[in-house]
């Protein structure tokens, strides 16, 4: 049952992922092209959703805790990927605030 478990989370992570790449690029373009402050708000939110459910997938395995990642071509840990996921939040958050 814990090998099952373990594929899932990982699974779910890896895609959570695809979408965090995803909506990194969608905010890139956001905030290149002078996006109003409610498309950058929104994005903000989508962008705390993925980061909730990222820490609810690895709190529900020890497997997906300790497995390698990729994201953006860069191998990470699921230490790394919670740090860039919250520093994407972040930064986001600080360009909202100053726009």
């Amino acid at each position: 049952m814990g090998f099952f478990n373990a594929m899932s989370s990982i699974n779910k992570v890896n895609n959570l992922l695809k979408d965090l790449e995803n909506q990194v690029t969608i905010t890139q373009g956001q905030i290149e092209r002078n996006a109003p402050l409610s498309n950058l708000e929104n994005s903000l939110n989508v962008h705390k959703r993925i980061h909730q459910e990222l820490l609810e997938a690895f709190s529900n395995s020890g497997g997906a805790r300790v497995s390698v990642y990729t994201v953006f071509g860069d191998k990470m840990r699921m230490d790394d990927v919670l740090m860039y996921s919250k520093n994407l939040i972040i930064n986001l958050n600080t360009i909202i605030q100053n726009h």
